[in-house]
């Protein structure tokens, strides 16, 4: 009966969060991104389960979404305490040949994270790819 309620309790607002903190938000195809997952520690124990992180691109239709190359996958048994924080290093190699950032070419991590309940939690972050590093002086 507790466990039922507090998972009631959690869909609303006391699970963990997840947030993915870059260097920078703009990078040159070919580029290495560097950042950290930041996981906090929601109103009681969780279990975590998985960590995905994906580099997508939208296009005119803000629906269609495509995924770039492969995704970085951590599978986990480890818990977070209530209130707790980690930190998990962020690490991804660009692809060569991405088409640079546009009001119709946008590209986003979308990171994932699932308990072992099957709860998620997504965080959504934009990066712009550049034709040149001089690129973002003249925007």
């Amino acid at each position: 009966m507790i466990r039922v309620f507090r998972s009631l309790i959690g869909s609303v607002s006391g699970k963990a969060s997840i947030n993915l903190t870059l260097d920078t938000n703009e990078f040159l195809p070919g580029e290495k991104v560097n950042g950290y997952f930041s996981i906090k520690g929601g109103s009681f124990k969780q279990q975590l389960n998985r960590l995905e992180c994906d580099l997508v691109v939208t296009g005119k239709q803000k629906q269609a979404e495509e995924l770039i190359g492969e995704g970085i996958t951590i599978l986990t048994s480890r818990s977070i305490d209530p209130h707790a924080s980690s930190r998990i290093p962020f690490t991804f190699q660009l692809p060569n040949g991405l088409t640079p950032s546009s009001n119709v070419c946008q590209y986003r991590f979308r990171t994932k994270l699932t308990f072992s309940n099957g709860d998620k939690r997504v965080d959504h972050d934009q990066i712009k790819i550049l034709t040149s590093k001089t690129e973002n002086i003249s925007s």
